[in-house]
């Protein structure tokens, strides 16, 4: 910047650029007088008079307000867009919503398998109690055919840990909650897919044998695998209640039979029954079941298969529709 004083000396005029109003000349925020022919170049501004000037226009100043402004009108576009995105914010929570109220809806709706407690089918299952807590399953192996069976428990610990068996630790993972993917993808379907009164009695099937299941392993207070053989490490936590019977293989092999009985000319069928077999084999290489547990459950489960087929029979019909 270079002005011209009365006296006819010019200076070269560094710092930041400003505006004078009024007489004379009044730098502010100068950083100071560059001697002539030295200092750094620094924008030009001609001043003709000191008694003349009245402002001193300084074009990257003007430039400077004019980028703040244009920084100010990019904050508030990023402003506006985030507001944008609280309103989409606010759509996935509508649509969240939306979700739930799907999820609240019964089979008769097409609801989705995330459903309330099966009641009356829990109400159902206690008038008809002395039907079935004295069914007769055999009781558990003695020790020392425990002790057979512990050989191939471990021998299937062994094979789990190959990469072989990659597939069956993801299955028992995900098996280790109810979990439907098992029993659906033999009838060609999947969790959430096209047949949610099937979903929702495999739900009711599970919930009904569990109860029931339950009182069966208090009776007989069979000790877990590695309760007995501590060399044994199961894959998976055990649970907390007794070993015999699998209320895996009994949950599972009931499923397969009420949807045989409801739709027996389904052709998934055949591989239903042997996937479900697989679910029961899978506690046994996770280490919490015998294969005693795992065929107790098999027998619990014909044994109760007549008393869940008065007890599911609206249920069952409702499946079939779906497939007809």
């Amino acid at each position: 910047m270079t002005s011209e004083n009365p006296n006819g000396l010019r200076h070269k005029l560094s710092g930041p650029p400003i505006v004078v109003h009024g007489q004379g000349i009044h730098f502010t925020n100068v950083a100071g007088l560059a001697a002539p022919g030295g200092g750094a170049p620094a924008p030009e501004v001609t001043v003709q008079s000191a008694r003349s000037v009245t402002q001193i226009e300084i074009t990257r100043l003007n430039r400077d307000n004019r980028d703040n402004r244009d920084n100010r009108d990019n904050r508030d576009n990023r402003d506006n867009r985030d507001n944008r995105d609280n309103r989409d914010n606010r759509d996935n929570r509508d649509n969240r919503d939306n979700r739930d109220n799907r999820d609240n809806r019964d089979a008769k709706g097409g609801g989705s398998t995330h459903i309330l407690a099966p009641w009356r089918e829990r109400e159902a299952l206690y008038e008809r109690i002395d039907d079935w807590r004295d069914l007769p399953v055999p009781p558990p192996p003695s020790v020392k055919e425990l002790t057979q069976e512990l050989v191939e428990l471990h021998r299937k610990q062994d094979a789990l840990a190959s990469q072989a068996e990659a597939g069956r630790r993801a299955e028992i993972l995900r098996e280790r909650s109810l979990e439907l993917t098992a029993y659906l993808e033999p009838l060609g379907t999947e969790p959430g897919g096209r047949y949610p009164a099937t979903e929702y009695l495999f739900i009711v099937i599970a919930a009904l044998c569990e109860e029931v299941g339950l009182r069966y392993k208090a009776r007989f207070g069979a000790l877990r695998p590695n309760q007995v053989d501590p060399q044994l490490r199961p894959f998976i936590k055990n649970p907390g209640h007794s070993s015999y019977p699998s209320n895996h293989s009994f949950q599972s092999h009931t499923i397969a039979y009420i949807f045989s009985r409801a739709v027996p000319e389904h052709p998934g069928n055949p591989l239903l029954f042997a996937r479900c077999a697989r679910v029961a084999e899978n506690r046994e290489y996770a280490g919490v079941h015998y294969a005693s547990d795992s065929e107790a459950g098999r027998i619990l489960a014909r044994l109760f298969l007549p008393i869940l087929e008065d007890i599911l029979a609206d249920l069952m019909n409702r499946a079939a529709a779906e497939w007809r």
